[in-house]
């Protein structure tokens, strides 16, 4: 059996650390992931209960102060007083309920990527609009907030 060379053994040696970093790196990320979600799960109950009382200012508080919002059809908006105007015309739209279902969260240490999708209703309970979206999460004083917020219809578009 022939023996490794110094160079040889250098060479196996820094492959398996670079392999093993890789896996801390990966094991390190899902529980990230792990630790994130039931907050941002959180944080969108609570972004549900504001819908529900109407509460546009309550919507804009869960926004870093520098986030972007993408709602469709539309311009980005930005900044928390301009996501505020938005949810408010959202409300005075009669949309009275948000229902949210995280699909996904990726995290690593202060951001965090969120999928899901949404159903949005009116006082009677009718569905106004159903899609999906994309969330980008900021950890801001240890609070988990809106940092860019990008949603899409799965409804088909109305006919001219």
């Amino acid at each position: 059996m022939r023996h490794l060379s110094v160079r040889e053994r250098f060479f196996v040696s820094a492959l398996g650390a670079i392999v093993a970093a890789g896996a801390a790196a990966t094991t390190a990320r899902a529980q990230d992931a792990a630790r994130a979600r039931p907050a941002i799960e959180a944080a969108n109950e609570k972004f549900s209960e504001a819908v529900a009382k109407g509460d546009a200012a309550a919507l804009a508080a869960m926004y870093t102060t520098d986030a972007e919002a993408f709602p469709p059809s539309s311009d980005v908006v930005k900044g928390r007083a301009a996501i505020e105007k938005l949810w408010k015309s959202v409300l005075d739209s009669g949309i009275a309920a948000a229902d949210l279902v995280t699909t996904d969260v990726d995290s690593t240490g202060i951001l965090a990527s969120e999928a899901g999708t949404y159903a949005m209703k009116t006082k009677a309970g009718a569905v106004a609009d159903r899609g999906k979206y994309v969330v980008t999460w900021k950890k801001v004083g240890g609070r988990w907030m809106l940092h860019r917020d990008i949603w899409n219809t799965s409804l088909p578009a109305p006919k001219p």
